[in-house]
């Protein structure tokens, strides 16, 4: 009863984290007046520091908490990851901001395959005959993206190499959770503050010039990093990580729908086209998630 109990738990703590993560674009839409730039300084400096708070509160130290990330990983992999997500952040903030929310979730979707890839790659793991037809789908879909959707989903491949090219990294630093997330954006923040107090000089900041309620979303923007990001650590304890594995599909799927009949985003046949090529490829990586792997094959 009581691992019931639990796994209730965990499944409804991972579909909120994964709705919270679906419902961003409306807090980033929010803050569309201020740069693309800025917003990625903001959600960087107060993510570190509300991931701070979270330690404090747990009566940990979450400088022994960084000293110990940071001394049991190389600089530069750690240096490296915090800019990978960093880029991440900011294309997908871009993304949003400027109308073009759908691309966003396209690359949300490619995320998946593309972490497959990167497992055949840098990990000599071994794709599934399915994972390799998802795979094909997926490429297919960007070329005919690029050859008839209006040019190459640049936006698109951004947002999913730059995620699943993160996870990857995690996964020769070790560090998981709010200590990876506290790690990337605390090796970030010295720069950040710096960058912030020029852009307050040169009169290029909003933050404490526009708005009290510009103020205070900025400084959510870190908790709104952060929250789903708990919720979905403490979910995963107590599931299966292949259910896991099917939920990461609703950020996407809500996303798509936002772009399109919320913000009215312009959805042509064309990107119809890719988008269902792209479907039907993670179709084909879902339903490699129910079949046990054989010998050799890659474990999803």
């Amino acid at each position: 009863m009581k691992s019931q109990e639990q796994h209730r738990r965990g499944l409804v703590q991972v579909t909120v984290g994964y709705l919270i993560w679906g419902l961003l674009p409306m807090f980033w839409k929010a803050l569309s007046h201020v740069s693309s730039f800025e917003l990625l300084m903001h959600r960087i400096l107060w993510c570190a520091l509300w991931s701070m708070l979270f330690f404090a509160l747990q009566k940990k130290n979450p400088f022994a908490i960084l000293k110990h990330t940071w001394r049991s990983s190389r600089p530069l992999l750690l240096l490296g990851s915090s800019l990978v997500v960093a880029v991440n952040w900011l294309s997908y903030i871009y993304a949003v901001t400027s109308g073009q929310l759908i691309q966003a979730s396209l690359g949300y979707y490619l995320c998946p395959i593309l972490i497959v890839l990167l497992g055949v790659a840098v990990f000599r793991e071994t794709m599934t005959g399915l994972q390799k037809l998802a795979l094909v789908f997926c490429i297919f879909g960007v070329i005919y993206a690029t050859l008839q959707a209006g040019g190459f989903p640049w936006l698109s491949v951004l947002i999913g190499g730059t995620f699943a090219l993160y996870g990857t990294m995690k996964k020769f630093i070790g560090a998981q959770g709010v200590a990876a997330l506290l790690s990337d954006t605390a090796v970030l923040s010295p720069a950040v503050i710096i960058v912030m107090i020029v852009m307050g000089h040169s009169g290029d900041a909003m933050f404490l010039f526009h708005s009290f309620g510009t103020d205070i979303l900025l400084v959510l923007a870190g908790l709104a990093t952060l929250l789903p990001l708990m919720l979905f650590i403490q979910g995963t304890i107590s599931i299966p990580y292949k259910t896991v594995g099917f939920l990461q599909f609703i950020t996407p799927t809500m996303a798509f729908f936002l772009g399109v009949i919320v913000y009215r985003e312009p959805f042509s046949i064309h990107q119809g086209i890719t988008f269902l090529l792209i479907i039907i490829g993670v179709i084909c990586y879902v339903i490699s998630l129910l079949k046990r792997p054989r010998r050799g094959e890659m474990p999803v």
